[in-house]
């Protein structure tokens, strides 16, 4: 890289990032409004109400059932034909 193309890449960042606009701050009261208080998030979680009931349980127990057949029907089946394993075999044996 030549010193021109760095001298070049090192600036362009900045000079076109000057070109951004100023941002928009308020002006009047709400120049000088009041920072807002931080509270603990405990405090905003209690706030929300949470509508009791058991929506989606039979969904999502459907859905964990079904995971698990398919988790039984891939036991015990192999994923390579018997001359990959043959050649994996050979490859951790000669090692």
């Amino acid at each position: 890289m030549t010193p021109r193309t760095f001298i070049l890449a090192a600036f362009l960042p900045g000079t076109v990032a000057a070109c951004a606009s100023a941002p928009d701050f308020p002006a009047g009261d709400a120049a000088n409004a009041p920072f807002p208080k931080i509270v603990p998030i405990s405090e905003i979680q209690a706030q929300v109400v949470v509508p009791p009931g058991d929506e989606g349980i039979a969904e999502l127990a459907a859905r964990a059932a079904d995971l698990r057949a398919r988790a039984d029907a891939l036991r015990g089946t192999t994923v390579v034909d018997e001359a990959t394993e043959e050649q994996m075999q050979d490859a951790l044996s000669s090692s």
